[in-house]
């Protein structure tokens, strides 16, 4: 029986929060936690690294569950997204030890290579727009803009013009069959992301996502269900949700959106992902998981959406590098470095499933400590 011998939480530049999961016999495993809150969550994967220790590998359910479910206090972003880290490096190492990727060992994959698209950066119109030419100089075929800032809860279409603006522009920078994505991060309320909507639809947005705040009650799924029957825009939703009970009330008996986008690093890792891509199939909903922070977390990605069928698209932040992407999440980066060895590319849009075992990726340890 392989054993873990040590799971400790290692920071990384620019913002990234991983997990090293060291077994008896030497190898290793990697999984990534979100980047924000890093206090908090650098100490529950501290604690939670300790309490695993001995551990079987095999047994990656039995030991999620023992970890959640053994304490009063079963949820909660924190531990949520520690136990998602977790929970890809053991399927990391299982992969490994089988000399199989993981999608392999989930019943195989469904495709070959993954459409992919990234964020575009930018204050102003134009900012945003050389943005997109420049996504569009790597052979983007998708991009997503985040145009919304403070917003009237009941918004003239003149409180919009600023949104519309940004989204106008970078549709005239790309021209009309590259799908641009728009994201309003859940900064409107629901009377205004009904008009935004509508604002937006004739620059013929592939999807918005989170025109309102998802607060999972009962009205909020309501006002979702009538904006998506109301208007030809496909609506997406999903990051903050953060368990397979929380996608099903999205999606059945009926889907209240078109596309719903787990978050691997939230939702419990990469088979509750997998779940949550069987239940939109079900639904007839597309997934398209939530992807911000490095590339640990996107080679987990690329295993759920090679073996989930109802993939879509894959969002992505880093291929495989920091101070790279397109944008300067935090500001101030004058530096870039890779974390693994072969970075993942982009050719005609889209990025090949990895084939090496585990995660498919190697890790480079020592470009850690030079770039903190």
């Amino acid at each position: 029986m392989t054993t873990i011998r040590s799971a400790i939480c290692v920071r990384c530049p620019p913002r990234w929060l991983l997990l090293r999961v060291e077994t008896d016999d030497g190898e290793i495993g990697w999984g990534e936690a979100i980047g924000d809150l890093h206090d908090e969550v650098e100490q529950a994967l501290t604690a939670i690294g300790e309490r695993v220790e001995g551990s079987s590998i095999h047994d990656i359910t039995r030991t999620i569950e023992t970890q959640r479910k053994t304490r009063f206090w079963r949820d909660g972003p924190v531990l949520d997204t520690a136990l998602s880290a977790l929970e890809m490096a053991l399927w990391d190492l299982k992969g490994k030890e089988f000399g199989a990727p993981i999608h392999e060992l989930l019943g195989g994959r469904v495709r070959e290579r993954v459409r992919a698209y990234r964020n575009l950066w930018g204050n102003t119109p134009e900012e945003f727009a050389n943005s997109a030419r420049e996504a569009m100089s790597q052979s983007m075929t998708a991009v997503k803009v985040s145009p919304a800032g403070p917003t009237p809860d009941v918004a003239s279409r003149a409180a919009l013009n600023g949104m519309v603006d940004v989204v106008r522009a970078v549709r005239d920078a790309v021209g009309p069959n590259v799908d641009l994505a728009v994201d309003l991060h859940g900064r409107l309320t629901p009377a205004a992301s009904r008009r935004a909507v509508h604002a937006l639809a004739p620059l013929d947005p592939f999807f918005i996502e989170e025109p309102c705040l998802p607060d999972g009650s009962a009205s909020h799924l309501a006002d979702l269900r009538a904006l998506r029957t109301a208007q030809p825009v496909a609506i997406a939703t999903g990051e903050r949700l953060r368990s397979t009970h929380a996608f099903a009330q999205h999606l059945l008996p009926s889907p209240v959106v078109d596309i719903i986008q787990p978050d691997v690093s939230m939702v419990g890792g990469i088979r509750p992902s997998v779940e949550i891509g069987a239940m939109a199939s079900a639904a007839q909903v597309s997934m398209a998981p939530h992807c911000p922070y490095g590339p640990i977390q996107f080679a987990a990605s690329m295993q759920v959406a090679a073996a989930s069928p109802a993939h879509l698209i894959q969002e992505f932040q880093s291929l495989g590098g920091a101070g790279s992407g397109g944008g300067t999440p935090g500001g101030g980066q004058n530096w870039a470095f890779d974390l693994i060895a072969q970075p993942f590319t982009i050719e005609a849009g889209h990025v090949g499933v990895p084939t090496g075992p585990g995660l498919g990726i190697e890790v480079l340890e020592e470009r850690i400590e030079e770039h903190m």
